[in-house]
C-alpha cells in the first residue's frame, strides 16, 4: 500500500512561480545590468584586439637580418595553419 502525500504542494505553486530568484548571482546581474554590458564590453574589446595582432604577427613579413630557420613536424604546421584560418575567419565576421 502506498500512501501519497503532496506536503502542501498544492498550495504552492503560485509561491514558486513568483517567488525569489533561484540564486544571489541572479539579482546580482538584473540588479546592475549595466556594469556588466559594460565589463562585456570592455572584455569583447580585448579580444578583438588580440585577434587583431595575432592576425598582423601572422601576415608579417621576417626581417632579413633575422632568417632562422626552424623544423616543425606536419601536424604541428597543419595545426598553426588552421589556428591562421580561424584568426583570419573571425575577424571577418566582424
Amino acid at each position: 500500500m502506498i500512501i501519497e502525500y503532496d506536503f502542501g504542494k498544492k498550495e504552492r505553486p503560485a509561491d514558486k512561480k513568483f517567488g525569489k530568484p533561484a540564486d544571489a548571482h541572479t539579482v546580482k546581474v538584473t540588479g546592475n545590468a549595466q556594469i556588466h554590458l559594460e565589463f562585456a564590453n570592455a572584455r569583447i574589446a580585448k579580444l578583438e584586439a588580440a585577434l587583431r595582432s595575432a592576425q598582423a604577427a601572422a601576415t608579417a613579413r621576417p626581417s632579413e637580418s633575422g632568417r632562422e630557420q626552424i623544423l616543425v613536424d606536419a601536424a604541428e604546421y597543419a595545426r598553426l595553419l588552421r589556428c591562421k584560418e580561424l584568426v583570419a575567419a573571425a575577424l571577418a565576421d566582424s
